[in-house]
């Protein structure tokens, strides 16, 4: 008798532990992997779902509606009202700009996604996301961006958050689905208005990267601001001649960095390795992707490895060589400056909040590492205010604020050099930072740095600081 309850209950077991593993089985696919498999784009019944909801709105930093939704549902339709100046944030279709890399948020789905509130709270809406990204900044950096292909960053100096991200040529996300012929001309622009050259953008940094020259020669205790440099307006060194627009005789680091002495900062690459350099690039994520919903360029360096390394890193000392850089980048670096060699990695979703008005996820400004000692970074963040004091930036200053900046002419081989500019105000207890590139305007001072004025200013009136 005992026998045979022993064997009913070993095979009652069975179907108990197959019941069981069915409940795990079915769970994990259901609760675990249901919001994945319900987002995925290749489940055409979760298509047919996802076309019923209501999508969420973006917004900037003050509330101010940057893309809406029509229609109803399975007819939804984005609106723009922002048009052209948000254009490369909104994008046209949900295959571009925050469309593509915010679409789970807006549509409510996957990690934003809520058991159970189709059934509970009747048809579905999606989250509203808040950026912030001021419109009147954005607005101001757009129409002074337009006619000329360039980029414009600016962030703030607390937090990383991006304040503006401006991107030219740019278009009218309303026109470009009008028609198929709309739409065909858009894509074959030979000036690419699709491209988002803030962050995908590669250009030679120029002068802008004798900031981080500098940065290295003094973190590493090579080089202090005293030592006094030589140009003779042209600087020869195996085999190779980098050139001065003129010679500026003896100077010390501050004077070489205010004049963009490129003979100076070429001799400065004998006081680092090419393995330094790359390891101080590395640190100030130099080279790094933007971690935002958006499309973005990894940089690149010289390779520095061949027979002519040690030519390649005085060209690359100065900012020519191979050094290929996002404007992003640049704005990532100016900020560590700013900060004090602490690297924050920069941001651009404040917040994304339910229907209900829950906040389901928000910021939160993330330190990457130090780059520097903070008595390197004052040092540089010193000399770049006489850059703008008494040197090649004085177009940037502003009454009452002293500013802190670089201008840059990186020459290219595909015609005239790019005009750049980095800054951050004030010098003393920075706010905000921007860089600015306009390509194949010339000098820095000329077309980036005028623009980089304006838009710093505003900011600095919207900060309550002029």
């Amino acid at each position: 008798m005992d026998d045979l309850a022993r064997n009913i209950k070993r095979v009652a077991l069975v179907p108990m532990v197959g019941f069981a593993l069915l409940c795990v089985y079915l769970g994990y696919w259901h609760v675990l992997r249901g919001p994945e498999l319900r987002a995925d784009p290749h489940n055409s019944r979760a298509q047919d779902r996802l076309r019923t909801i209501e999508p969420g709105r973006l917004y900037d930093a003050d509330a101010e509606l940057l893309m809406g939704v029509a229609g109803s549902p399975g007819d939804w339709e984005r609106s723009y009202p922002a048009g052209r100046h948000v254009c490369h944030l909104t994008g046209y279709n949900d295959r571009s700009g925050l469309q593509w890399g915010l679409r789970d948020a807006f549509l409510g789905i996957g990690r934003f996604e809520k058991p159970w509130a189709e059934f509970v709270e009747g048809p579905l809406q999606g989250n509203d996301v808040m950026l912030d990204v001021d419109l009147d900044v954005q607005q101001l950096a757009s129409r002074l961006l337009r006619g000329r292909r360039g980029a414009l960053v600016a962030l703030s100096a607390h937090t990383g958050a991006v304040l503006a991200l401006a991107s030219a040529p740019a278009y009218d996300p309303a026109a470009i689905l009008e028609s198929d012929w709309d739409y065909q001309l858009f894509q074959e622009d030979p000036d690419r208005p699709e491209y988002n050259r803030a962050l995908q953008g590669l250009y030679p940094p120029g002068s802008v990267l004798k900031i981080l020259t500098a940065a290295i020669v003094l973190d590493l205790n090579r080089v202090d601001p005293d030592t006094v440099f030589h140009c003779t307006g042209k600087y020869e060194f195996e085999g190779a001649t980098i050139t001065c627009p003129r010679a500026h005789g003896d100077v010390d680091l501050a004077e070489a960095l205010a004049v963009s002495c490129n003979t100076t900062f070429a001799e400065l690459a004998r006081y680092f390795s090419a393995e330094e350099f790359v390891e101080y690039a590395g640190r100030f994520e130099l080279r790094a992707r933007a971690q935002m919903p958006l499309p973005s360029s990894e940089g690149k360096l010289g390779d520095f490895s061949g027979a002519n390394r040690e030519v390649l890193l005085s060209e690359t000392a100065f900012g020519q060589g191979a050094t290929l850089v996002t404007p992003l980048a640049i704005a990532r670096l100016t900020l560590a400056l700013a900060n004090g060699g602490q690297v924050l990695e920069p941001y651009l979703v404040e917040l994304v909040r339910a229907p209900g008005g829950r906040v389901v996820a928000s910021a939160r400004p993330r330190a990457v590492g130090r780059a520097v000692t903070a008595a390197t970074a004052a040092a540089v963040a010193g000399m770049m205010r006489g850059v703008v004091e008494e040197g090649t930036g004085q177009v940037a200053q502003l009454r009452g604020i002293d500013v802190a900046g670089k201008t840059g002419s990186a020459e290219n081989p595909h015609g005239e050099a790019h005009s750049w500019f980095t800054c951050f105000a004030p010098a003393e207890d920075p706010a905000v930072v921007v860089t600015v590139v306009v390509e194949n305007a010339g000098a820095g001072s000329e077309a980036a740095a005028p623009i980089a004025r304006e838009v710093l200013e505003r900011l600095l009136d919207r900060e309550g600081i002029r």
